[in-house]
């Protein structure tokens, strides 16, 4: 049995309308989970005894739920070639609340702006929550955005992150 805690703001997320989230994601995983809706806890038993691999999958689809993303894009993570990646923004701009707020702005970017051009060029998923960045993505691409992100959080130029990108996209094809 494994246990995955998510902010109780995301409990109705993972549940869904009628419950029907749970049982979509119970089907896929081949997982049987409970939700203690009052503390957000959730609790994962695999029934899937030829497929291990599934219970570590659905920690990481419940995860990404309580991060932020949409269950539709969460549940990509149980498929074999996709991977959820959490970096803390603290790391690079330490306890300081006002810097935090100017950092996830830059990432962000004006309108959304930066944050579509990572994920397009990418092909990755993003979620900006709190003071973490949720990445959810395929090998390749997981390992571009986090340079691309990291590249933000440290203070580079917009343009220089873009060049990255545009040459991880060229490297790509």
């Amino acid at each position: 049995m494994d246990y995955v805690k998510i902010p109780l703001s995301r409990v109705g997320v993972i549940i869904g309308p009628k419950g029907e989230t749970k049982k979509r994601i119970e089907e896929l995983s081949g997982c049987e989970i409970d939700i203690d809706s009052k503390e957000g806890i959730i609790e994962i038993k695999s029934k899937n005894e030829k497929d291990p691999l599934k219970s570590l999958q659905l920690i990481g689809t419940a995860k990404a739920i309580g991060r932020g993303f949409t269950p539709d894009k969460a549940i990509q993570l149980l498929e074999m070639d996709y991977y959820l990646e959490i970096v803390d923004i603290r790391d690079y701009v330490g306890r300081s609340k006002k810097r935090l707020a100017t950092i996830r702005g830059r990432l962000i970017g004006k309108a959304g702006k930066t944050r579509k051009i990572i994920e397009d060029m990418t092909s990755a998923d993003l979620a900006i929550q709190g003071h973490t960045v949720s990445i959810i993505s395929d090998l390749e691409g997981l390992e571009a955005t986090k340079v691309a992100v990291s590249m933000v959080l440290a203070g580079s130029e917009h343009g220089a992150v873009y060049k990255y990108l545009e040459s991880f996209r060229r490297r790509k094809r």
